[in-house]
């Protein structure tokens, strides 16, 4: 049965991210059968849907007695187990305080249950704790940078001998009130884009930012307010002692670069760790760093490309742990490039999900 399910899953995953090309596969299930039709969703992972599209079939159609027959012998069981192992899950990331993988399992065991009550309470707590955390992080680090730029927003005042417009500190000035100016905006930016993305503590959190910076700004306030009110219930504002992030220390490499060490990590195929040193060459002003530079991300960009496709023809022939490594490697290349996460997580998912289905349960 598994390997008719990894051979399944390949049509979902295919059709749900059919390359960076952005043209999807389509996969109509129109003129099949129902009951074709729920045992490819089975085989797809989608196992509740397949469960109503069986119990959906009339006494009187020709398939009524093996849909009945797959569905206790196929379905339910791989529900049962699918649903205990992401409950199962759920508890265990939520005792090690990993809240946002306890989240998303007890989201997955929603999705298996028929009476989801109790799961989707524990699932809407991990995202409370989950948002919460997220928040009294961002709110400690927010507020220790936004000190920092009121400290240096008056910081260039010529000393005394000096004379009152001296030229240096007149340009030292400019240069950090502009900057502030394009930080307050790119706050207010932010505190948009959360009110629309429905996130009210983190539109609340930049709302509250603005104010530092600009204190009389009445729609700063306001809408400041209104994110107030619309916060779940439970979640809180501030921390009786809020964790202030430190900044790391950048210590200075010991050995100082060269790019001839750059030129021998680039012919041993060491791209990643040849851009590293790279990038290193750049902070010192080498003239050959930007070449390097330019040369790197192009190869970087190619073996990543590879990986994906290797990654896409190991899954075609049922290789999923291969596959998963391939994507791995080609996100590694590239973390930014969004069709290669979406592919690693996809296939991740298929991974646990398949292996859930071959543990015995103890």
């Amino acid at each position: 049965m598994v390997r008719n399910i990894v051979y399944v899953m390949l049509v979902l995953f295919l059709s749900a991210c059919a390359g960076k090309s952005g043209h999807d596969l389509q996969v109509s299930l129109g003129l099949v059968s129902a009951y074709d039709a729920a045992q490819t969703e089975f085989h797809q992972g989608l196992v509740m849907e397949a469960r109503e599209r069986l119990r959906a079939i009339p006494e009187d159609d020709n398939d009524y007695v093996q849909a009945q027959t797959f569905l206790k012998s196929e379905v339910e069981p791989a529900r049962l187990k699918l649903l205990r192992y992401y409950a199962r899950k759920g508890k265990a990331e939520e005792r090690k305080r990993n809240w946002a993988k306890a989240e998303e399992a007890y989201r997955m065991a929603v999705e298996l249950s028929r009476q989801p009550k109790a799961l989707l309470a524990y699932q809407k707590n991990m995202n409370l704790k989950v948002r919460q955390l997220r928040f009294d992080t961002l709110y400690a680090q927010r507020k220790q940078e936004d000190t920092a730029w009121l400290k240096w927003k008056d910081a260039y005042i010529p000393p005394k001998g000096l004379f009152g417009d001296d030229e240096a500190f007149r340009l030292a000035d400019e240069d950090v009130n502009q900057e502030l100016k394009l930080h307050i905006d790119k706050t207010w930016v932010l505190a948009g884009i959360y009110e629309k993305k429905d996130v009210p503590e983190l539109a609340w959190l930049y709302a509250d930012s603005y104010l530092r910076m600009v204190s009389d700004d009445k729609k700063a306030q306001d809408l400041k307010n209104a994110m107030a009110t619309a916060l779940p219930k439970g979640f809180k504002l501030f921390k009786s002692k809020p964790e202030v992030v430190k900044a790391k220390t950048m210590k200075p490499p010991k050995n100082q670069v060269s790019v001839e060490e750059v030129k021998l990590l680039m012919k041993q195929g060491s791209w990643l760790e040849a851009k590293k040193k790279a990038l290193q060459l750049r902070k010192r002003g080498n003239a050959e760093a930007d070449n390097l530079l330019e040369s790197i991300d192009v190869n970087i960009s190619t073996m990543a490309d590879k990986a994906y496709k290797d990654g896409n023809l190991a899954f075609r022939s049922e290789k999923i742990n291969k596959a998963v490594q391939f994507w791995q490697r080609a996100v590694d290349f590239e973390p930014n490039e969004q069709t290669y996460v979406d592919s690693l997580r996809r296939g991740k998912q298929i991974q646990e999900r398949l292996d859930a289905l071959k543990t015995k349960e103890k």
